[in-house]
């Protein structure tokens, strides 16, 4: 059995390229909208003193943003995907 390059792995993801930039761009805007909002991020815990969010899940925000944008995307796919006369050419042509 053949080992897979990244570039096949990518071509066998499942998702179509606009996913996959969403997803990307996504991820870069979450992480730096959790980056910037640091300092607003702190919580008085009792009897341990403030905790700062960004310091417990420092990935938190790129993750989320990749889920929004792999959503977002993943239902405009579905949408061109579902169009009645060029659904099947757009579908072929988003990489699904």
């Amino acid at each position: 059995m053949k080992e897979l390059t990244a570039f096949e792995l990518e071509c066998v993801s499942g998702a179509g390229w606009l996913q996959d930039n969403l997803a990307s761009l996504g991820s870069k805007i979450g992480a730096a909208a959790w980056s910037k909002s640091s300092s607003l991020l702190n919580i008085d815990v009792p009897l341990i003193g403030t905790i700062n969010l960004t310091t417990i899940a420092p990935d938190l925000g790129e993750t989320v943003g990749k889920t929004i944008g792999s959503t977002v995307g993943g239902t405009i796919e579905s949408a061109l995907a579902g169009l009645p006369v060029v659904g099947s050419l757009l579908n072929k042509w988003l990489g699904n």
